[in-house]
């Protein structure tokens, strides 16, 4: 971690107040739910059963993404493939998790696991939503916590099928400066065998961070190429790291500046889709009739 990294501030949980002052009932029956579910399953782990907590944590963060005032754009949705991977995004901050969440769709993908740094589970408020969902916990002070952590996490790839995130930079850039990729990050996917799904964020940064004003925020998520098949069998940890660094610098680089799909139009079915297209295509023609056209004399 460079000087410039760790004189960083904290990053500033960001909600837009007017809109909380409405939806501040809604919160605390989430925070209150989520307590409830991890009371009831410690006693009992079929309280609660798994599909119920991913789907109920899925339509709590799909409620609250109003409240940060974010606007999330998608590319490259297609390559998240439909069955165990390892997702590797560069980490910019706390929100690259809640984007995460917000795009998976359980009916394209696989549900999320995350592998987190174990210091996260000695807060309530966060160990409380972790424990809902497949969360490994990691001691990045410890190579044996590591082994530990990615023998439970391709577990939960083979087995159950989970799309699991690993960030392999092992820390947040607060930037849109891409941090260094760790080999080591590399050996779960090998171990799984399962593809390694690059994934870049830009402007993610900006949701938390410590000056933010109000006004909204637009954080672009890309799925770079899978790596797979003989590419991952037969390269090397530091060979791997090397392409997935490039794949997210490359779509850093060409998208920064592109407008990419907004994740409501990503997420509708195919009847919503239509219709929207429709409205869009409305909007579109009123626009093109000129300025002179209200102008204009019937001869």
């Amino acid at each position: 971690m460079s000087k410039k990294q760790k004189e960083q501030p904290k990053e500033k949980f960001f909600v837009d107040k007017g809109k909380m002052v409405y939806d501040w009932p809604s919160a605390l029956h989430t925070y209150k739910k989520a307590k409830k579910i991890n009371k009831k399953n410690k006693k009992d782990p079929l309280a609660y059963s798994e599909q119920y907590r991913y789907d109920w944590l899925s339509k709590r963060v799909q409620k609250a993404m109003p409240l940060f005032d974010v606007d999330i754009q998608v590319q490259g949705i297609e390559n998240w493939l439909d069955k165990g991977v390892v997702l590797m995004p560069n980490h910019e901050s706390n929100f690259d998790v809640i984007a995460l969440l917000a795009i998976n769709d359980f009916q394209r993908q696989q549900p999320l696991a995350f592998i987190a740094k174990k210091e996260l589970w000695n807060d309530k408020k966060a160990s409380r939503f972790l424990n809902l969902i497949d969360s490994v916990p990691l001691d990045r002070n410890s190579p044996r916590s590591a082994l530990q952590a990615f023998k439970e996490s391709k577990d939960l790839i083979v087995d159950f099928k989970r799309s699991m995130v690993l960030f392999p930079t092992g820390t947040r850039s607060y930037s849109n400066e891409i941090g260094e990729i760790q080999p080591a990050s590399m050996k779960l996917a090998k171990m799984a065998n399962a593809p390694i799904i690059p994934v870049t964020f830009i402007d993610s940064y900006k949701v938390f961070a410590p000056n933010r004003k109000h006004g909204r925020v637009t954080v672009k998520v890309i799925f770079g190429k899978p790596i797979q098949g003989n590419k991952l069998l037969a390269s090397s940890t530091t060979d791997l790291a090397n392409l997935v660094q490039k794949e997210i610098e490359k779509n850093r680089d060409e998208y920064m500046d592109k407008e990419l799909t907004p994740l409501k139009e990503l997420r509708m079915t195919p009847k919503q889709k239509a219709k929207f297209e429709k409205k869009q295509a409305k909007k579109t023609n009123k626009k093109s009739k000129g300025f002179k056209d209200l102008f204009k004399v019937i001869d």
